[in-house]
């Protein structure tokens, strides 16, 4: 029996006490800062859309995803417009849906009751213009 004792303390590998210091104070550092690490999370998806010449104008169904670590009650805006989209009251999470037609970059922005910007998000909109489509004449290259 004490041979299995003398195998399992030899197992154990030596750590001088400043390593032993280093690594408990990186684990109560890491205990305190957790609870705030976590911050308040806005997901716009598709977060990008893309107009022609043609269609200057794209159509999107935009979903609106939002989660924190404390319930909150929030409205969701298209910034610089005087009416919110929706409302949600003491949500932890929400998923919101939205069929828009942008033609510019849209801001949008969660508030709470009094008006405030909680986070926000920007979808953008791309411009594509096709490269000129000149026809190349045959440079002549079989000169053997």
């Amino acid at each position: 029996m004490s041979l299995d004792l003398l195998e399992l303390a030899m197992a154990f590998k030596q750590y001088s006490p400043s390593t032993l210091w280093f690594t408990y104070f990186s684990l109560v550092i890491s205990v305190l800062i957790s609870p705030f690490a976590q911050a308040d999370e806005l997901t716009l998806t598709p977060n990008t859309c893309a107009v022609t010449a043609e269609n200057p104008a794209c159509r999107l169904d935009l979903l609106i995803e939002y989660q924190s670590d404390t319930p909150k009650s929030l409205c969701i805006w298209v910034a610089k417009h005087p009416i919110a989209l929706t409302c949600f009251e003491n949500q932890l999470h929400f998923k919101y849906q939205v069929q828009l037609t942008l033609a510019d970059d849209t801001l949008f922005e969660l508030r709470d009751p009094k008006n405030n910007i909680i986070t926000s998000g920007l979808v953008k909109v791309a411009k594509f213009e096709p490269a000129n489509t000149r026809r190349r004449r045959g440079l002549n290259w079989n000169l053997l």
